[in-house]
């Protein structure tokens, strides 16, 4: 099974999003390459102090109504954030945290567990070098230290996924095997569902291919999504350069509070 957005018949965005109001927008933010910048090994990625007492101040005057909405498992995320929001989506929306409670998708575990048997046995066995990060619910093919085995890898997954039933998610420089059939999209619309998110505006900020489900379902609740980086077509109307652009206008957001 295969998922990467059809994004073809969309348009470009290349104006800058309007003001944060922290009043009446929910909003929910991927992390790399969103908040912080893209690292060649997932583990390397921090966040700076000053990035989460941004995301603390934010939490608490938008009252929670701000969430991480991410490919990186809840755990992993919260070694980066330290717990600097209420409100969590991890890989892709099969876990998600509400306050203190986590919720996860009831995945059938057998078919990933022959993939991840089999997945590093076939990269060793062709001699293709990628990092496999097991995220539990998924299994995160890396490529972005060696991109030239990008098509010899991609292969690989899609036999995988075709053979066991998964769920291929292309990001960059990664693909996906995920035994969930939950998108950043699900997220968004459980999360908007119930307090504190509810009768607020939602607002999605990413970077990647998995970001577009999140801005679809912004956009079908009457918000909008923002797209992080190198403009292409997109579900976002508007668009920010880099993660050190986004947080300014989470700053910019504070101040008119």
């Amino acid at each position: 099974m295969r998922a990467t957005p059809d994004i073809a018949h969309l348009s470009t965005p290349h104006a800058s999003p309007p003001p944060l109001l922290v009043r009446d927008h929910a909003a929910f933010l991927d992390l790399d390459g969103t908040l912080v910048e893209i690292q060649a090994r997932p583990h390397a990625v921090s966040a700076s102090p000053a990035l989460r007492a941004l995301l603390r101040r934010l939490n608490e005057r938008m009252a929670g109504a701000l969430a991480i909405v991410t490919g990186r498992s809840l755990g992993d995320l919260d070694d980066i954030i330290e717990g600097a929001v209420d409100h969590a989506a991890g890989v892709h929306g099969f876990e998600i945290q509400r306050g203190g409670r986590i919720s996860r998708d009831d995945v059938e575990q057998a078919r990933l567990a022959e993939a991840r048997a089999e997945v590093r046995q076939l990269l060793q066995r062709r001699k293709l070098p990628a990092l496999v990060e097991d995220k539990h619910a998924s299994l995160a093919l890396h490529y972005r230290q060696n991109p030239e085995a990008a098509d010899a890898i991609q292969h690989i997954a899609q036999e995988l996924a075709a053979k066991h039933g998964l769920r291929l998610v292309h990001g960059k420089m990664v693909v996906e095997l995920n035994a969930s059939a939950r998108t950043k999209g699900y997220a968004v619309t459980v999360l908007m569902a119930a307090p504190p998110f509810t009768g607020r505006t939602p607002v999605a900020l990413g970077d990647d291919f998995t970001d577009e489900d999140a801005f679809a379902a912004a956009k079908r609740m009457g918000g909008f999504g923002v797209l992080v980086g190198e403009p292409r077509r997109t579900h976002a109307d508007f668009t920010l350069p880099d993660p050190a652009a986004v947080a300014r206008w989470l700053e910019a957001g504070l101040r008119r509070a």
